[in-house]
């Protein structure tokens, strides 16, 4: 297995070779069943044995697998003589399915065999309100923080499509007072609900988001679906932070094992969020397992990746659902810059034309991690001392006057820089 990821991240055109040669494995069909199955809520076993060129009595098979993969969700397979097979259940039950039945879909697409693709575009957005919906998506990505892990996009978006625009046909449309727009309108309930999600600071702006987004359609009676989204987008899950002591001398001893070096305390919190995380959802029975590959479209280094493999084993043997993108956030974060407070200074120079240096200021910045106040001729030194406090300066050549101001002043930090950019 290890020689065959190398290559594949060696040799692009591999990807492409797999796809044309791609066949539908059992546990492909199982998948596709379940999917057809929760949205349309029956199945014609002669109609799919031709589709899928199988023989019945592997159809027959197949749905045994079934049956025991939907009762996880409390969903029940129901055969009608000549009718055909029927999903019943709560219809819950069935939303939460199918958010972790699409969100698996969304994420492996570009990967399955061409038959999902020619079967499922019925869950395929209306392109207005699929404009509309990612632009809502994007909104609480970049203004309420949760933009920390791979297809969190992706989970919201399944989320809706599976709890608000596939229609059930035992499901009745909700009336219009029993979204969460009506009944969250008064902001003291609202924070009885979404405290659980987010801090005072953060349910204001929530709240204004919610109320002007799609999401404002879903049920009310939806709504601890829904947090638990938040929550899975965030890793903020307070019932399982009793356990990141645990969690935690578990990751120790894989990030020992896989790259032989210790957790720092910076890296542990930079880290809670992704260990919380992890450990609850790794006990959760209904969560499926998700066979991600958009990292062979990632142009990684050969380090990189071979420590991502290893740190990816080592995971396994403890969390059977950590996915590939999972370890590359955890090895970037890992591998991290330390941060170091950004220091001001003014940048004194002798014979360097000041415009050579002003050009040079952004990478300057950069390199040093600096923030450069101003560009100061040495001669103009002692006026400029007078009317501006001089704490740090940068200079380019030993200059004596400097160490001299030193001497005398010890409150003075002066940083040598150069001229190599």
């Amino acid at each position: 297995m290890d020689i065959i990821i190398k290559d594949i991240i060696k040799k692009k055109e591999i990807i492409n070779s797999f796809k044309e040669n791609h066949t539908v494995s059992k546990e492909d069909r199982i998948f596709f069943l379940i999917l057809k199955l929760l949205i349309d809520s029956t199945l014609n076993l002669d109609s799919l044995s031709d589709l899928l060129k199988i023989s019945r009595r592997t159809l027959n098979a197949d749905l045994v697998n079934m049956r025991k993969d939907l009762s996880i969700f409390d969903l029940k397979i129901e055969s009608h003589a000549e009718r055909g097979i029927f999903l019943e259940g709560e219809k819950i039950n069935k939303k939460r399915a199918l958010c972790c039945y699409i969100y698996k879909y969304f994420v492996e697409e570009e990967f399955l065999p061409k038959i999902f693709k020619d079967n499922f575009s019925s869950i395929k957005l209306d392109p207005e309100i699929g404009e509309q919906l990612m632009n809502d998506i994007e909104k609480i990505m970049c203004n309420s923080n949760f933009d920390m892990f791979f297809y969190n996009r992706v989970l919201l978006l399944s989320f809706y499509i599976s709890f608000k625009y596939v229609q059930y046909e035992d499901i009745i449309e909700e009336y219009p007072h029993n979204t969460l727009e009506f009944t969250l309108k008064d902001k003291f309930c609202f924070k009885t609900y979404f405290s659980k999600a987010f801090s005072d600071d953060e349910l204001s702006e929530f709240y204004n988001y919610l109320h002007n987004s799609l999401f404002k359609h879903v049920s009310f009676d939806d709504i601890s679906s829904f947090l638990n989204i938040l929550k899975i987008c965030r890793g903020n899950f307070p019932e399982e932070k009793i356990y990141l002591e645990n969690h935690t001398l578990k990751w120790r001893k894989i990030i020992k094992n896989a790259l032989d070096r210790n957790l720092t305390i910076h890296q542990e919190e930079a880290l809670r969020n992704h260990i919380i995380r992890l450990g609850f959802s790794s006990k959760q029975k209904h969560y499926l397992t998700v066979y991600e590959l958009h990292f062979l479209k990632l142009n990684m280094d050969f380090h990189t990746s071979k420590s991502c493999i290893a740190l990816y084993k080592e995971f396994k043997k403890y969390y059977w659902n950590v996915s590939f993108m999972d370890v590359m956030i955890i090895y970037f974060i890992l591998n991290a810059p330390k941060k170091t407070e950004n220091k001001k200074i003014t940048i004194f120079y002798e014979t360097i034309p000041k415009y050579i240096l002003e050009t040079m200021k952004e990478q300057l910045e950069y390199k040093y991690n600096i923030t450069i106040l101003d560009f100061v001729n040495i001669h103009f030194f002692e006026e400029y001392k007078k009317n501006n406090d001089v704490k740090i300066i940068g200079v380019f050549a030993d200059l004596k006057l400097f160490n001299k101001l030193k001497d005398s002043d010890e409150t003075l930090e002066i940083i040598h820089l150069d001229l190599k950019i």
